[in-house]
């Protein structure tokens, strides 16, 4: 006849099986925390790549067909870099013997929905440069254009009323904007990590500093450029 299993048999089986549960539970958290943890790391650094890279990207074409003196404008949670992305349907600003630079518009009036311009094709060569989403900086300030914006219409509408007068110039500008959800470029989702966002210039020198966040974790970086 087959002996049964003790009391004491089976509390000690019940006892090692809980340590060893306990044991690969305390390891699955420690290894699931680690992972997470460099997750949230990765995500971190690679919104404040993505946000650099462009950034940077934007500065080393700031402008090298505009007027020196309107190339870059920071205001509290947005940064303006004059010139104009390409696009599928954008070629972007040349250069042609013609006309040659700087390229900007003349502000004519303004009302308290937007400017009319004496030109939307500032590098005159039959293509609208002002479009829906980007920025504008004039000598009075930058300012956002409207998303309802119509291409090739010379009263531009923006988002804020404009501060300007008659004769001040203007030329289109890249535009990034800190929102609640992520830093935006042009009314698109950039990096959506990012938390602060901050600029300023102090003679040639733009200055940003970055902040993401996850879950948590926090990373933190600056950026210097020195504009030419």
């Amino acid at each position: 006849m087959d002996k049964g299993v003790s009391l004491v048999e089976l509390m000690i089986s019940l006892t090692i099986s809980t340590i060893i549960i306990l044991a690969v539970y305390s390891m699955y958290s420690l290894f699931s925390k680690g992972y997470l943890d460099s997750r949230d790391h990765w995500y971190c650094m690679q919104s404040l790549r993505n946000a650099l890279i462009q950034i940077d990207s934007d500065l080393k074409q700031c402008a090298f067909l505009l007027p020196q003196d309107l190339k870059i404008a920071p205001r509290e949670g947005s940064l303006f870099i004059a010139g104009a992305p390409v696009t599928s349907s954008y070629p972007g600003l040349n250069v042609h013997g013609k006309y040659p630079p700087p390229y900007y518009s003349v502000i004519q009036s303004s009302t308290d929905s937007g400017i009319t311009l004496d030109t939307i094709d500032v590098d005159y060569n039959n293509t609208a440069d002002y479009r829906a989403d980007l920025g504008i900086i004039t000598d009075s300030g930058p300012y956002v254009i409207s998303h309802g914006y119509s291409e090739g219409n010379m009263l531009v509408s923006l988002t804020t009323p404009p501060t300007v007068k008659a004769g001040d110039r203007s030329v289109p500008s890249v535009h990034y904007e800190l929102k609640k959800d992520g830093l935006y470029r042009n009314a698109q989702l950039l990096a959506e990590a990012i938390t602060a966002f901050d600029s300023t210039v102090t003679g040639k020198t733009v200055t940003i500093l970055l902040t993401a966040r996850h879950n948590g974790e926090e990373k933190s970086t600056s950026y210097r450029y020195e504009l030419r």
